[in-house]
């Protein structure tokens, strides 16, 4: 089951990747602007994958699924 925790680091990483990626827009740093959009994401999809996996095992599981 997830918990509250995952939820509240994914918040927080996406509050502090925009406002990351506003200053750095705003000081005219778009290369870097962008590149921490795409961390972020990253970082994001590395917390989230292998919850994706789990619910795939758990649906090829209930409906038996080879």
């Amino acid at each position: 089951m997830i918990d509250a925790s995952l939820i509240f680091f994914l918040t927080g990483l996406a509050i502090a990747v925009t406002i990351v990626h506003t200053f750095l827009k705003q000081a005219g740093r778009d290369e870097y602007a962008y590149l921490t959009l795409v961390v972020g994401l990253a970082i994001a999809l590395i917390k989230v994958l292998p919850l994706l996996a789990e619910l795939f095992a758990q649906v090829q599981s209930v409906f038996k699924l080879y």
